[in-house]
């Protein structure tokens, strides 16, 4: 259902961006293209987490919601560092070897997992894990997931709020398409990418979803 939501995200996007813009400004870039679908994820998971009640499937739901928050938030942007850092070599003259790519990433990985404060062991064999994402092939990508995830998290919550006529501006969003750059469109539907608030928001957010599992793990253990 989660899935199906995603890429309705997407369907939606496309059919008012195509029913009220010309063909040269109908599409619209990746960054604006995740934010639609993401918003629907958070729309499907209030949903369901208001019309369920047991505490077992709530939490479920909830470590779920937390995992797409590690997966895209955090992993994408680490991903993103691992990309400047092999160009930032690559622009350094120093020799782009997979031996030296394996030695970048698990440093960026032990660094984000916290392996030498002891939260997590990473094994070093975790170095090549690079060598299978094929978004590392692209311009710089990757960090579009984390972004867009955190702008979708902000826009779903004053969505849900009712306030400020933001359903009418929400489908003004989608009807955009690419007329504007992404920065300036997301402003327009109050989401401020050049601020601290989006950030702040989807910060807040996960934490009242951990909140809650501890809550509800309390609760079952006694």
């Amino acid at each position: 259902m989660s899935t199906l939501a995603h890429e309705l995200g997407h369907t939606m996007h496309t059919y008012f961006a195509n029913k009220n813009q010309p063909y040269i400004t109908s599409d619209y870039p990746i960054f604006l293209a995740e934010v639609a679908s993401t918003v629907n994820e958070a729309l499907l998971i209030d949903y369901v987490l208001k019309n369920i009640k047991d505490p077992q499937q709530r939490l479920s739901i909830l470590g779920n919601f937390l995992e797409n928050y590690r997966t895209t938030l955090f992993r994408q942007t680490q991903f993103a560092e691992f990309e400047l850092k092999i160009n930032e070599a690559g622009e350094k003259g120093e020799a782009l070897t997979g031996d030296k790519f394996s030695e970048i990433y698990l440093d960026i990985l032990k660094r984000y997992y916290g392996h030498d404060q002891g939260v997590t062991v990473i094994d070093s064999l975790y170095g090549i894990e690079w060598a299978y994402i094929p978004h590392f092939y692209y311009n710089f990508y990757v960090f579009q997931y984390s972004t867009s995830f955190m702008a979708a998290q902000a826009l779903s919550e004053k969505l849900l709020s009712g306030k400020d006529d933001m359903v009418k501006k929400y489908l003004a969003f989608l009807s955009s398409g690419g007329s504007d750059y992404a920065i300036p469109t997301l402003k327009k539907v109050g989401i401020d990418m050049t601020s601290d608030e989006p950030f702040n928001i989807a910060i807040n957010k996960m934490n009242k979803i951990m909140d809650e599992m501890e809550k509800i793990l309390k609760q079952i253990k006694n």
